[in-house]
């Protein structure tokens, strides 16, 4: 029970809020209390000036005024009415302990673990100065043999709990340095990504935008140069969006979507693509169900769309993009496969990764996109290829009653 009061002690801030962690603090404390007092045969003199000052200096050192008041009140009811302790002595010694505990605690600033160690055995020795004072004045006396074991034990296990408690800070610092230096790492990768995608269609753009001021031009080149100068603003533009989209999806209504359907109505806009490319496409729809999930219509026809068009661009020189879907228990798969190039195992595992793209032209950015979509529709997406053999691409669902 003790060494479990230290783990919520030393436990990494970051990992387990803060107020969990004192509400924890405090049942097990309670606990402890209970088990260790009712079971236990322990000398009033070592309960008073060993577990009472380390346990309490402890708390409310590391933990503050909650976790103190927890401390000091089941320490002193133990002491005063378990352990028969005088009680004025017990309260007067650990209020006192208790006070400067809590300032040394509002004040604690970043200071070496011999340091920490050396306030730390203060507060015990403030603790153990006015236990022994009072009760000398009263009357009372000690074994001095007993009072340095007692004091003895004390800075050992001063020196104990620091060591624990700086090194697991430590690993807690080292940590939450290592976790920034990965997220700084990754934003100037995206932003390098994102800066280098964008210069390209945009010094293309002004270069045509040099030619065109060149003298002597007839109309069919100026209308040529005008078209190309579009085309790099429109892909610099489109690089802007996929990034956005892939960063905070907009939030629409989900509804109620017929799979084949949603299939169906995007043909019209594929076939002239394929055409261009002698891509030959086949549907085929292997249920007689009504295959429904819960989606968005645009949402998921993008998403349709830019995997077959990815599809089509892995087969330049034609070949043959087929697109199945079928009922498999409660789940709604829709296969799309492609006679393409396809990719070795390496590619496939970094399919998805920023700015990763098989296509000569590519930013990558579509297809982060796509999943970051399929993810918010509950769905999921993987793909199988082999060089030479072509892709597919899995696309599964749960399915929706009406």
């Amino acid at each position: 029970m003790t060494a479990g009061l230290m783990f919520v002690i030393i436990t990494p801030r970051f990992s387990y809020p803060n107020y969990r962690r004192k509400l924890l603090f405090i049942a097990i404390l309670g606990l402890l209390s209970v088990i260790y007092l009712g079971l236990e045969q322990t000398d009033p003199l070592v309960y008073a000036l060993h577990l009472t000052p380390i346990s309490l200096t402890l708390a409310v050192l590391y933990e503050g005024l909650l976790p103190g008041i927890a401390t000091w009140a089941a320490f002193c009811i133990g002491g005063i009415f378990i352990m028969h302790n005088d009680p004025l002595t017990t309260l007067i010694s650990s209020i006192a302990l208790f006070a400067a505990g809590l300032l040394c605690h509002y004040k604690l600033e970043d200071v070496s673990q011999l340091r920490m160690s050396l306030r730390y055995f203060a507060l015990v020795c403030i603790y153990l100065t006015a236990y022994t004072t009072i009760t000398i004045l009263q009357g009372g006396t000690f074994e001095l043999r007993t009072l340095a074991l007692i004091g003895t034990a004390n800075l050992l296990s001063s020196l104990f709990i620091n060591y624990i408690y700086f090194h697991v800070k430590h690993q807690e610092r080292f940590q939450q340095e290592l976790i920034m230096s990965e997220k700084y790492q990754m934003i100037g990768h995206l932003a390098a990504s994102i800066s280098h995608e964008i210069r390209n269609p945009l010094t293309t753009t002004r270069g045509f935008l040099q030619l065109m001021g060149k003298e002597g031009l007839d109309r069919e080149t100026l209308n040529r140069y005008r078209k190309h100068a579009f085309e790099g603003v429109d892909l610099a533009s489109t690089i802007i969006t996929d990034y956005l989209n892939f960063s905070k999806p907009n939030e629409e209504k989900s509804l109620l979507l017929d799979v084949q359907m949603e299939i169906d109505g995007i043909m019209p806009w594929l076939q002239p693509y394929s055409a261009l490319s002698n891509i030959e496409i086949e549907i085929q729809h292997l249920s007689r169900e009504r295959l429904l999930i819960r989606g968005e219509s645009k949402k998921l026809q993008q998403c349709l769309l830019n995997v077959m068009k990815n599809a089509i661009e892995s087969m330049p020189d034609g070949g043959k993009l087929t697109v199945h879907t079928q009922l498999v228990q409660n789940s709604i798969q829709i296969l799309i496969h492609d006679t393409g190039a396809g990719m070795d195992k390496s590619q496939v595992k970094r399919l998805g990764k920023p700015y990763f793209t098989t296509k000569e032209n590519g930013t990558g950015l579509g297809l982060m996109v796509v999943m970051s979509m399929i993810k918010k529709m509950n769905g999921k997406i993987l793909f199988r290829s082999k060089p030479n053999e072509g892709t597919i691409c899995e696309l599964h669902f749960k399915r929706a009653e009406l």
